[in-house]
């Protein structure tokens, strides 16, 4: 009896080894997407590389009131555009720098990644939104 028993304790401490091994996969994804989905701050992003390892980007602004989040497939930019009437304000893609003329106001941002040419933008209470898709 006590060799069943031996082997039965064997037994479960490998499938315990096996879902702990699982629980340390879905931990790093989780924390590999949190990551790729954190703002950027004060000019910089931070992401997880290729190798697993977090990894900082320089982007060039200096607006405080912009937002820029990036996951796999798209890049979003929230900004803040007081007292601007919607039809007023154009967004295009240039040379992968994002331009937005809203009224009297020009901003320039220079993205981290390239980006196609179509823009998805939203424009509510003051806050635009646009969506760019990743090439």
């Amino acid at each position: 009896m006590a060799f069943d028993d031996e082997k039965r304790r064997k037994k479960e401490a490998e499938e315990f080894e096996k879902i702990v091994r699982e629980m340390e996969r879905i931990i790093a994804e989780a924390f590999k997407s949190a990551f790729n989905m954190q703002p950027f701050a004060k000019g910089f992003s931070l992401k997880i590389n290729e190798d697993g390892e977090p990894e900082f980007e320089e982007i060039n602004f200096d607006e405080e009131d912009i937002d820029i989040f990036e996951d796999e497939k798209k890049i979003y930019v929230t900004l803040q555009l007081s007292d601007v009437d919607e039809k007023y304000i154009k967004v295009k893609i240039k040379n992968n720098i994002l331009q937005i003329i809203a009224g009297e106001e020009y901003r320039e941002i220079t993205l981290p990644v390239k980006v196609k040419r179509k823009v998805k933008k939203t424009f509510r209470n003051g806050v635009l939104d646009i969506e760019l898709e990743k090439s």
